[in-house]
């Protein structure tokens, strides 16, 4: 297998012949030399060789670590992709006359040719230690977060010092000296996956979202090559962050910088994966080169700022932000259920000149995410970096409720087959789900308790969703795969034994299941529910709880020691917190109540007279307009504040049909006010909306008992009305396709008033409002952490809060930044808050809806 790879001075050899053979494309230079006296190189690869140290640059660099040889693999053929591309590509032609792509193939050459010739697993360079070992990691060797260590013989010893070895020295004298490079990719192996940048606190940076973004967007190229999903996953800070790395370092000198953790192996076999792997990282890479020029250092577009949610309804969300007047300038948005989404033609939702944008036709109860950035037009279309991505959720639909929960504390975590402390894994742990040499088979277990739903409640869609902490473990491709069942947790005695778990009965497997090559770290994983598997949710309820087992493969191919995914629990040391919770989502009706009231009040009103206890419609001898009116006594029927009402409707009853079938029948809902009834008011009459659909003489001879039914928009002005206190008329009128028509009416009641106009009304008991906000938001320090107080609202519809922060602006939403704590407390802490970082939180009040109160607001200011 050794032998398909390219050795280090082949590796040179291939760059400097395409120097030769393409000296106007390539440039190889020494920028340094090894302990060993080996040549360090970087290649520039530039359309414009004499602009190329000024025009914005890629900075690749590829296989650091000796045994991580995907890196000097992709960097020669994304070389032989050049050379047989250039010719005819006008992607790649346009991309390197505004952009220069700089690569050092190999940043650790002696490391790598002693892992091809005499150690596969050799990591660190070739460096004699003081006390006879070798090697230095050189990832650990740059300066920023750089970690002293004493233990030379470690893996991952960072040396004497910072850049105490030639190669890190070489690698930061040539990135300091070119200040053009805008993104650098540091390619290692394993994990498919892109680890961006950090700043090593625990807040948002302003290019956080460019990080993700641009992570995203390359692992979508990925994927539409070859199906793998690559993930994106940023790490927690400060502690478990490596140090030293090149990532943060090329980060510091203003690059956005990313880790492209690349296959399932260090070295995998070269024509079943590695030539995939090389391929699908291509594109990748390509898409990275097209970024470049919109993150140049000096020259780059403004970022669009104050990027905020103006409204929130159940299938529309408008947008708003600021910039400066230009009218060069354009805005591109683009939508995602995921907040870390690639932005790419395909989910771009919308393109405006102006400052503001209305999505709509989107799903109820349905959490969005939203990208923004500016184009110039003028100058070939640069864009400007990202503005922080903005979060919202749409609201329940008109009759629904949406429930987020969260699992058991004590029911939630895994079980190993030869693991000895099952039990201690149980909200302190992670979930590890699959197969070790060393734990043996797993399950993952999490327990949801439904008290807070109520029990009358119809299930109209649910869906879990689990985030992926560590992929690393699953060492195999194309092979096995991970689903979540629901299982009868009366067949289960012991929750964290595993033979009780293991021989569980399993009612049901929710969605599809995840395929080995669509574990992507760092993505939520989101299992949806059939209507099969609802129903099954929907006894679970009776029981007021589920529980559900997530399992993976259950045996391991040859010569691998493990296919174990790593799920985060949202608890306990180990995790990130109430964000990253694995959550089941609800959405649920109420059985609808039905209430049919009949009119009040009929009278007819022709230019002749009035008559009460009449209802006539139609035309008159002289071809005037005859019209019935009906009155319905609606003050006291329902507490509106507190209903919804689904669907509306007015049975009317023809009892004497003199018209012929040209005639049509309209039914009218009109405001008539106080005044004295008159024809000439009535010509006059304020339309509120006309109701179902026209009925023509010719159906009422097939069926003399018609329904006129309301649409959304009737149904929202009849309860406006109602609650404004304000009197409700219907009015029948006639129209004739004729120009007169006369002596044509129908009689709609009859003598005894039997049989009246009816409206029916279904609708549930659901508030219609929110609660009121909390109040006396105060901050304090304790204990080195941010801590916030607040003073709930006195309402019994009161059902907790969430509180938000976010480091850019006010959170709009409570879904618009990270989620600190959702509850009924009136305190919480910043646990990982950086008490030196200005930033803004934001408590939102919620009923069992929910409707959501406006935010009591607090800006934490490090002036003040």
């Amino acid at each position: 297998m050794r032998q398909q790879y390219i050795s280090y001075q082949a590796c040179v050899d291939f760059f400097r012949a395409a120097e030769i053979s393409h000296p106007d494309l390539f440039k190889v230079t020494t920028i340094g030399k090894t302990w060993e006296e080996r040549d360090m190189i970087v290649v520039t690869i530039s359309k414009d060789m004499e602009n190329a140290d000024t025009n914005p640059a890629l900075f690749y660099t590829g296989s650091i670590h000796a045994r991580e040889w995907v890196g000097i693999e992709l960097a020669v053929g994304y070389g032989r992709h050049l050379l047989e591309h250039i010719d005819f590509d006008p992607q790649l032609n346009q991309m390197l006359e505004r952009s220069t792509f700089y690569i050092v193939p190999c940043a650790n050459p002696d490391g790598f040719e002693y892992s091809r010739n005499h150690f596969s697993f050799w990591r660190k360079n070739r460096r004699q230690n003081a006390d006879g070992s070798y090697g230095v990691d050189l990832n650990r060797n740059f300066s920023i977060g750089y970690a002293p260590s004493k233990n030379a013989s470690s893996n991952v010893y960072s040396g004497p010092q910072p850049f105490s070895e030639p190669e890190t020295a070489a690698l930061r004298d040539f990135v300091v000296a070119h200040p053009n490079i805008s993104i650098a990719l540091d390619y290692h192996s394993q994990g498919n996956v892109f680890f961006p940048a950090h700043n090593f606190i625990h807040e948002d940076a302003i290019d956080a979202t460019d990080l993700n973004t641009l992570s995203a967007n390359m692992a979508e190229e990925i994927r539409k090559v070859s199906g793998r999903e690559y993930g994106v996953h940023m790490g927690k800070p400060p502690t478990r962050l490596i140090s030293g790395s090149g990532r943060e370092f090329y980060y510091s000198q203003g690059a956005l910088a990313l880790t492209v953790e690349v296959g399932s192996r260090n070295i995998s076999d070269y024509q079943e994966n590695m030539l995939e792997h090389i391929n699908e990282n291509i594109a990748g890479l390509t898409y990275a080169l097209s970024e470049v020029p919109n993150y140049q250092k000096e020259r780059h577009l403004p970022r669009v700022e104050n990027f905020v949610v103006s409204s929130v309804k159940s299938r529309e969300i408008e947008l708003s932000w600021d910039y400066p007047e230009d009218e060069t300038v354009y805005f591109e948005i683009y939508r995602s259920e995921k907040v870390k989404s690639y932005t790419q033609a395909s989910n771009r939702v919308g393109t405006t000149m102006g400052h503001t944008f209305v999505d709509k036709q989107l799903e109820s109860s349905t959490n969005y995410y939203y990208f923004a950035r500016a184009v110039c037009s003028k100058v070939r279309y640069i864009k400007s970096p990202f503005a922080p991505v903005i979060g919202a959720r749409t609201d329940p639909e008109l009759t629904m409720f949406s429930k987020i929960l969260f699992p058991l504390k004590s029911e939630v975590g895994y079980v190993g087959e030869k693991t000895t402390k099952n039990k201690e894994h149980f909200g302190e742990n992670s979930l590890f789900v699959g197969i070790s040499e060393n734990k043996g088979a797993c399950f993952g277990m999490t327990g949801f308790s439904l008290e807070s739903v109520p029990e009358n409640a119809v299930i109209k869609s649910a869906r879990i969703s689990y985030y992926p902490l560590n992929r690393v473990s699953v060492q195999v491709e194309k092979f096995g795969e991970w689903r979540v069942g629901i299982v009868d947790e009366r067949t289960i005695e012991n929750v964290t034994s595993f033979e009780d778990v293991k021989s569980a009965k399993v009612l049901g497997y929710v969605g599809m299941a995840t395929k080995s090559s669509q574990l992507s770290q760092g993505i939520w994983r989101t299992y949806r529910f059939t209507k099969q598997e609802r129903n099954i949710l929907q006894d679970a309820l009776k029981r007021r709880k589920v529980l559900f087992r997530m399992e993976g493969p259950t045996k391991l191919p040859l010569s691998r020691g493990s296919q174990l995914m790593q799920w985060d629990i949202g608890y306990g040391p180990f995790s990130g917190g109430l964000t990253f919770r694995p959550k089941l989502e609800l959405t649920y009706t109420l059985e609808e109540a039905k209430l049919e009231l009949h009119s009040q009040h009929e009278y007819t009103i022709s230019k002749a007279d009035i008559k009460d206890e009449s209802l006539v419609a139609g035309f008159d001898k002289n071809a005037s307009r005859i019209y019935g009116c009906i009155e319905f006594d609606m003050t006291q029927i329902l507490d509106m504040q507190n209903t919804v009402v689904s669907e509306a409707y007015l049975e009317l009853d023809a009892k004497a049909i003199n018209a012929n079938g040209n005639i049509r029948y309209h039914l009218e809902m009109v405001k008539m006010g106080d005044e004295v009834k008159s024809y000439a008011k009535l010509r006059e009459r304020e339309v509120i909306e006309r109701v179902g659909y026209e009925v023509s003489v010719a159906h009422l001879h097939d069926d003399r008992s018609q329904r006129f039914v309301f649409d959304s928009l009737a149904i929202r002005e009849m309860v406006d009305t109602i609650q404004a206190n304000e009197k409700i008329v219907f009015v029948i009128k006639a129209s004739s396709p004729k120009a007169f028509a006369k002596n044509e009416s129908v009689n709609w009641l009859d003598a005894a008033r039997e049989h009246r106009p009816r409206l029916i009304l279904n609708y549930i008991k659901k508030r219609r409002s929110g609660v009121g906000a909390v109040t006396n938001l105060r901050r304090s320090v304790e204990n080195g952490m941010i801590r916030l107080d607040w003073k709930r609202p006195d309402d019994e519809g009161f059902k907790g809060v969430i509180v938000v922060k976010n480091p850019f602006h006010i959170p709009s939403t409570p879904y618009d930044g990270q989620k600190l704590y959702g509850g009924l407390d009136s305190y919480t802490y910043d646990n990982f808050g950086d008490k030196y970082i200005t930033k803004y939180y934001a408590v939102f009040a919620y009923d069992e809806v929910p409707n959501f109160s406006e935010p009591a607001v607090l800006s934490y200011n490090i002036e003040n």
